[in-house]
């Protein structure tokens, strides 16, 4: 499997935003949320948070979570 098919980590999410100066908890609340609500989407499949967090990373939703956005493909 190559490392593009995998979801980030949990981790990996968290330290990307720290990276751009930001933490999940200032994220959630600017985006009108509890502070705690953004943490939810790194266990979970949460479309909602996890657009909020895709759109603060700059990265697609697809490339953060590719398990959770597999392409159906027709048969």
């Amino acid at each position: 499997m190559r490392e593009q098919d995998q979801d980030w980590t949990p981790s990996r999410v968290v330290g990307e935003i720290k990276i751009r100066g930001g933490n999940l908890r200032a994220l959630s609340r600017s985006s009108g949320l509890q502070a705690d609500t953004l943490r939810n989407a790194l266990y979970r499949h949460c479309p909602k948070y996890e657009r909020i967090i895709s759109e603060y990373l700059q990265v697609p939703v697809e490339q953060i979570w590719p398990s959770r956005y597999e392409k159906k493909v027709k048969k």
